[in-house]
């Protein structure tokens, strides 16, 4: 049986070109989601500021009651409060268990990685957004 070497060469470089494209996709793939990161990451302070101001609107509010029924808008002032630092705090959960290096790990066990992320960091961002029109629709005229 005689090997010929011109398909064995073939095959190696198709097998050696698949697996860079598959780097590349993960590579792609990882910017994304850093990206995404990186899109709502400046809107922290912008959490901790509204959710103090919040916190303090409710607590004016609770004080100058005089026997007005004012329960129902304090609770949703206190509950926009709230959402605001669950956002806060579950981007950075979200930045803690963020691996970047991925020792030991197939590009195929990458990019399964790497799309569960991005599943995570895009909730992490639809929470900071909504705490943020909730409390910016609280604080400038909704109650």
């Amino acid at each position: 049986m005689k090997v010929r070497p011109f398909p064995l060469f073939v095959l190696f470089f198709a097998l050696l070109f698949s697996c860079a494209a598959e780097k590349d996709e993960n590579v792609a793939l990882k910017e994304q989601v850093i990206a995404v990161h990186d899109e709502v990451m400046p809107e922290i302070g912008t959490l901790k500021s509204r959710q103090k101001k919040l916190e303090e609107k409710a607590d004016a509010l609770a004080q100058e009651a005089n026997g007005v029924d004012t329960g129902e808008q304090v609770q949703e002032l206190r509950a926009a409060a709230r959402s605001c630092e669950a956002a806060y705090d579950g981007m950075f959960v979200w930045m803690r268990q963020f691996e970047s290096e991925y020792d030991g790990m197939t590009e195929e066990e990458i990019r399964s990685y790497l799309q569960d992320q991005m599943k995570k960091v895009e909730q992490v961002k639809k929470d900071i957004r909504s705490a943020l029109t909730r409390s910016d629709s609280l604080l400038n005229g909704g109650l």
